[in-house]
């Protein structure tokens, strides 16, 4: 009889970093190693991400509470028991890609229920692999609608690192490529003022995320969605909603930009486009939803957008079981509770060590922690993972931490995440020339 192959933990964590070097990323090897933690990881479940090997020999490894989530991919956790059972049901039923030049019955019933969850009249959907390629697309429609050229982001703005999305981002992530197209204009988020006097006649589309989360978890004033929908109309603009992180109940709401920022502010944009949560965790999509006009780009020819492994099959079922359990009235609620008492906690701790945090902001279960300097925010996130956190810093803003558990969160969870964030802020540096990089 055969032997069980073992999978994870098939290499020892000093041979899979040294593979990684040498065959992935040195840099990024040697960028986790300098960290001095077990950085392989190994097991997972629910909430939790163990480390393979401890940092040390004889060291147990750790074992984090996944407050990162890749960006609101783990929504749901890890081995969410009603998703695996999506995937190996999808696989038994003979599901695969699926070719994309042909008719899809599972493109076609999620795109339907997509439809039913979706806010106003947007109703289409096309799909993508991830959230980069989405926002391409969204940025293609807009042009060949509009006929028009002109992006507007804003300027701390992550989209994704692809062609379209890569140039609606903060510059950081572009100039090295020397991709910086005269035509996408940034502006600060959040300022109607600096928005009224780029947006005119030539704009084809204005794009943000709904809570910039590289930048730093900001929140708009209240009003702000709504006054950017009215310049968009004024000018014949289209609205775009980046909701990869935002969306698919992140906020308490299914959508951030309608009644998840703020209660009875309901925005709805020309086009929404998610991705991560919509994996589950397991298969790759992402989706570029918008209103029926703007399907009127693909009269004249039909496949001027193709993805081949876009709005796989199995993917779409997986994704379908997703939004039956997040869209349930029930479920939302919950968030919206774990978020109230996530938001009460935090802002204790605020108070505690209001010498170094300047900042709690946030909606539902994303949050942010904004310390006095960037080397603050940095630095805090390694005492967060020395006491079992799981969560990093804003690439766009560095002073912030981000936090993001799952969705699927109860109370006592998230007390003992503010347990070990105390216990993180209490052994941290109070000085600045005290901390280490």
């Amino acid at each position: 009889m055969s032997q069980k192959r073992k999978i994870i933990g098939s290499e020892s964590q000093k041979n899979i970093v040294k593979m990684y070097s040498t065959y992935v990323n040195k840099y990024k090897a040697s960028f986790f190693k300098k960290l001095g933690f077990g950085i392989v990881q190994g097991e997972r479940d629910r909430f939790h991400v163990k480390m393979l090997e401890g940092t040390r020999k004889g060291q147990p490894p750790l074992d984090l509470i996944d407050c990162r989530t890749t960006g609101g991919v783990f929504n749901l956790g890890h081995r969410h028991p009603e998703i695996i059972k999506a995937l190996k049901e999808g696989i038994d039923a003979g599901l695969d890609i699926g070719d994309h030049h042909l008719i899809s019955e599972q493109r076609s019933l999620l795109a339907k229920q997509m439809a039913e969850l979706l806010p106003g009249d947007i109703s289409k959907t096309q799909y993508c692999v991830g959230g980069g390629e989405a926002i391409d697309l969204a940025l293609k429609l807009a042009r060949a609608i509009t006929q028009r050229k002109k992006i507007i982001s804003a300027n701390r703005a992550y989209h994704g690192v692809t062609g379209f999305a890569l140039g609606a981002c903060a510059s950081n992530f572009k100039d090295i490529f020397l991709w910086g197209p005269s035509d996408f204009v940034q502006v600060p988020f959040g300022d109607i003022n600096a928005i009224s006097k780029v947006i005119d006649e030539d704009t084809a589309a204005v794009i943000f995320e709904t809570i910039p989360a590289t930048g730093g978890i900001l929140i708009a004033p209240e009003g702000y969605f709504a006054t950017v929908r009215e310049l968009c109309d004024d000018k014949g603009v289209i609205m775009i909603s980046d909701e990869v992180q935002t969306g698919l109940g992140r906020t308490g709401e299914l959508w951030a930009i309608f009644g998840g920022l703020y209660e009875h502010e309901k925005v709805v944009p020309d086009i929404i486009v998610l991705a991560k949560g919509m994996s589950a965790g397991y298969y790759p999509i992402a989706t570029c939803s918008y209103k029926p006009f703007i399907e009127e780009v693909f009269k004249d020819d039909p496949f001027l957008h193709i993805s081949s492994t876009g709005g796989s099959e199995l993917g779409c079922y997986v994704c379908r079981r997703m939004l039956d359990i997040i869209s349930q009235p029930k479920f939302l609620e919950h968030v919206r509770k774990m978020g109230r008492e996530f938001r009460d906690g935090l802002n204790e701790l605020k108070k505690k060590y209001s010498n170094i945090i300047v900042d709690v902001r946030g909606r539902g279960l994303m949050w942010g922690i904004e310390f006095n300097n960037e080397v603050y925010g940095q630095v805090f996130t390694v005492y967060m993972i020395k006491n079992g956190i799981f969560a990093d810093y804003c690439g766009n803003n560095k002073s912030t931490n981000k936090l993001m558990p799952p969705l699927i969160i109860e109370s006592e969870d998230i007390d003992e995440i503010l347990k070990r964030l105390d216990i993180a802020l209490s052994e941290y540096p109070k000085k600045k020339k005290e901390v280490q990089m």
